[in-house]
C-alpha cells in the first residue's frame, strides 16, 4: 500500500512497545538488576555483553556496539527495512498501519480497500505464474530445463525450491491458458508483462518461452517479475520482465529476499551481474550475493543495500566492459559513502565469472578474493592515475583536474580527508588546488573549538552545540527550554548541522521520547548521528539537564550577538582613512568602544 506512514502513528506505536518484549521473543534474556542481559545476537561471544535498559527502552552491546530500540532491533535481527519493521511491530500489537497521501491527508478506508484489492490481484497473478513455471519444470516438457539446472549447473533440488526456479515451456500460450483458467484476465497479464501483445496483428502470446525462469521477489517475498535464460541459441539470451506497476528494475535486486532469509546478521552484500551467478554462489554456501536486473547499479539499489548492511562488494569481469562498469558504479557510490559505509571492487580473472570461478575453486578461495577486494579509495586512485605518468607536471595537473568532481561528491569525513592527503602526495598540489574554489565543498570542523565553559558539570572539550545535542537526545521534550530565537550556524562545527536538524524536528514534535526520536529517523544519516549521541548522552537528572539546556542556549544566543557586535566594530574601523564617518556611525562606534572596554574590565 502506497503513502507515507503518519508520524503520530509511529510515535504512538513505539511509545507503546517494550523493547524487552520484542527482543525477548527472539533471543533468551536474563534479568540483571533493573536491566536485561543476553549473548549478543549480532556477533559471536561466550559471555553476555548485550544489555537492555527498560527505562530508556534502549539496547546496547558492549562488545560490537550494536544499539537501538524496538524498531531498530527488528530491522537488524529480522533484516527488515524501516517500513517493514513498523508493519511487523504494528501486527504484534494488533493494529493496522495507516497511510497518508502526499498532502498529509489520511486516505479513506474505501480508497485503501480498493488499492489493496488491486495490488493483491496483481500479486496473486504473479504468484500463479511462478507456480506454473515450477510445475512445468517437474513435468516432461520441463526436463530440458531441469537437466540444465541439475546437471550443467550443479544446483540441488533444495536450492531450486529456495529460489523458486522454474521452466517456461516451448509453446506460445501455455502460461496464457493456465492463467485464463485461473480467472486472471489477459489485460492483467499484459499489464504485468507476462504476455506480449503484437501491435500490428493484435496477437497475444507468452513473453517467456523455452527458457529457464528466475522469479524476482521483493523484500516481502512477493514475486514482482521474472528473468529468463534461453535453452537454445535464440536471442536475446537473457530476458527480463518489463517495467510494470509491481516491477521497477532500478529498485529491485535479484536474490536480496533470499539473502535476508538466511539466519544471523547480514553484514555485507556482493553485487554480481546475473541470476546464475547468485544461485551458483548460494549453492556453494555464499548466500549474500545479489544481482542487478540488466542495468547498472542505481542510486536506489545502493540506498536499499546500505539500509541493510554497511559494506557492499562489486564483482566485475576483468575485461574492458568490467572496467567501464566499475567506473559507473564508483560514480554512483561516491555521494552515498560516509565513514560508516564501505565499498570494495573485485575484478575476476579473464574469462571467468562468479558462477564458473566458485565451482572451479570453491567457496573458501572465492571468499578470500572478496576479502582482498580493492577498497573504494584505492580503486578511485588507480582509476585516476591510469595512463598517467605522475613524474610529469602536466599529468599531475590532469589527475587533479579529474579528481576534483569526484572529491566534491564525497561526504566530509575521514575518508575524504585521507584521500585528499594521498592525492596531495601524488600530485604535489595543495588541498586547495585539489578542491578548487569553483567547485565549492562544504567544510566541517572536526576538532573541538575553544569556548567558554557553560557549567562545571560538562566536559570542557565539547563544543556547546555538541553538549546541547546530547542533552536533547536524552530529554527530547526539554526542547521547551530552548528559546525560539536560538538559530544554529550549521557551518560552525560538525555538531552544529546535526543539532540544526534536531531542533527543526523537535520544534514540530515537542512531546516525543528518545525511543520515538530514534524510530522516526531510523535508517537515515540523522538517525545514526542521534544513536551515537544517545550512547554518549550526558548523565544528568532531568532538572539539572533543563538548567543546562537553558544555560547553553543563553550562551549560544549571546555568542552570536557578541560576534555581530565585533563584526560591526571591525566594519566601522575598517572604513578608509580618507572618508569621514557620518555622525550617527561615529556615535555607534563610540558606544561599541565603551562596551568592549567594560567587558575587558569585567574579565
Amino acid at each position: 500500500m502506497s503513502g507515507r506512514i503518519p508520524q503520530a502513528f509511529i510515535d504512538d506505536l513505539v511509545a507503546r512497545s517494550d523493547v524487552a518484549d520484542v527482543v525477548g521473543a527472539r533471543i533468551n534474556l536474563k534479568k540483571t538488576g533493573k536491566n536485561y542481559s543476553a549473548l549478543c545476537p549480532f556477533h559471536n561471544e561466550k559471555s553476555p555483553s548485550f544489555s537492555i535498559n527498560p527505562d530508556k527502552q534502549f539496547y546496547y552491546c558492549f562488545g560490537c556496539g550494536a544499539s537501538g530500540n524496538a524498531l531498530t532491533f527488528l530491522m537488524e535481527y529480522d533484516n527488515l527495512e524501516f517500513v517493514e519493521a513498523v508493519e511487523t511491530l504494528a501486527r504484534s500489537q494488533g493494529v493496522q498501519v495507516p497511510r497518508e497521501d502526499f498532502r498529509g491527508n489520511q486516505k479513506s478506508s474505501q480508497a485503501h480497500q480498493e488499492q489493496k484489492k488491486q495490488t493483491d490481484q496483481r500479486l496473486a497473478c504473479m504468484e500463479a505464474a511462478k507456480n506454473y513455471y515450477q510445475q512445468v519444470m517437474r513435468q516432461g516438457e520441463g526436463k530440458l530445463g531441469l537437466d540444465y539446472f541439475n546437471q550443467q549447473r550443479g544446483l540441488s533440488d533444495e536450492l531450486l525450491n529456495n529460489y523458486a526456479l522454474g521452466v517456461a515451456p516451448e509453446g506460445w500460450e501455455g502460461l496464457k491458458k493456465h492463467l485464463n483458467q485461473a480467472g486472471f484476465s489477459e489485460a492483467l497479464q499484459i499489464e504485468l508483462g507476462l504476455l506480449v501483445k503484437k501491435e500490428d496483428t493484435g496477437r497475444v502470446y507468452d513473453r517467456f518461452r523455452n527458457r529457464v525462469v528466475f522469479p524476482i521477489r521483493n523484500t516481502k517475498g512477493h514475486t514482482v517479475g521474472f528473468g529468463g535464460r534461453v535453452l537454445d541459441d535464440s536471442k536475446p539470451k537473457y530476458l527480463n520482465s518489463p517495467e510494470t506497476p509491481l516491477f521497477h528494475k532500478s529498485e529491485e535486486l535479484y536474490g536480496l529476499y533470499e539473502a535476508r532469509k538466511q539466519p544471523g546478521r547480514l553484514d555485507r552484500l556482493l553485487v554480481v551481474e546475473g541470476y546464475m551467478d547468485v544461485v551458483a554462489l548460494a549453492q556453494q554456501g555464499i548466500h549474500w550475493a545479489v544481482a542487478t536486473l540488466g542495468t547498472a547499479a542505481s542510486e536506489e539499489h545502493l540506498k536499499r543495500i546500505f539500509r541493510l548492511v554497511n559494506e557492499v562488494v562489486f564483482c566485475f569481469d576483468g575485461d574492458a566492459a568490467g572496467t567501464q562498469a566499475a567506473a559507473r558504479a564508483m560514480q554512483t557510490l561516491l555521494p552515498l559513502i560516509n565513514d560508516g559505509r564501505h565499498a570494495r571492487f573485485l575484478f575476476l580473472p579473464a574469462g571467468e565469472d562468479p558462477d564458473t570461478l566458485v565451482r572451479k575453486e570453491g567457496a573458501g578461495l572465492f571468499e578470500q578474493r572478496v576479502n582482498q577486494a580493492m577498497p573504494l579509495a584505492e580503486y578511485l586512485v588507480s582509476y585516476l592515475r591510469q595512463d598517467l605518468d605522475l613524474n610529469l607536471l602536466d599529468d599531475q595537473a590532469r589527475m587533479a583536474q579529474a579528481a576534483r568532481p569526484l572529491i566534491q561528491n564525497l561526504a566530509d569525513g575521514l575518508l575524504k580527508r585521507r584521500l585528499v592527503s594521498h592525492l596531495q602526495s601524488l600530485t604535489g598540489l595543495t588541498s586547495e588546488d585539489l578542491q578548487a574554489e569553483h567547485l565549492p565543498i562544504k567544510q566541517q570542523t572536526y576538532q573541538p573549538i575553544k569556548e567558554k565553559v557553560i557549567t562545571e558539570n560538562t566536559s570542557r572539550t565539547l563544543p556547546a552545540e555538541e553538549k546541547l545535542l546530547r542533552l536533547l537526545v536524552r530529554y527530547p521534550d526539554l526542547i521547551s527550554q530552548v528559546p525560539e530565537k536560538l538559530e544554529i550556524e550549521t557551518q560552525r562545527n560538525a555538531s552544529a548541522e546535526v543539532l540544526h536538524s534536531l531542533l527543526e524536528y523537535l520544534r514540530k514534535s515537542p512531546h516525543i521520547t528518545t525511543q520515538v526520536l530514534m524510530a522516526y529517523w531510523s535508517g537515515t544519516n540523522e538517525g545514526e548521528a542521534y544513536l551515537q549521541r544517545a550512547r554518549l548522552a550526558l548523565e544528568l537528572n532531568r532538572e539539572t539537564a533543563a538548567e543546562e539546556i537553558q544555560a547553553i542556549s543563553h550562551y549560544l544566543i549571546n555568542r552570536k550577538a557578541e560576534e555581530q557586535v565585533e563584526a560591526r566594530y571591525s566594519d566601522l574601523l575598517g572604513q578608509p582613512e580618507s572618508s569621514q564617518l557620518p555622525a550617527a556611525e561615529m556615535q555607534e562606534l563610540w558606544k561599541l568602544v565603551q562596551q568592549k572596554h567594560l567587558k575587558s574590565e569585567d574579565k
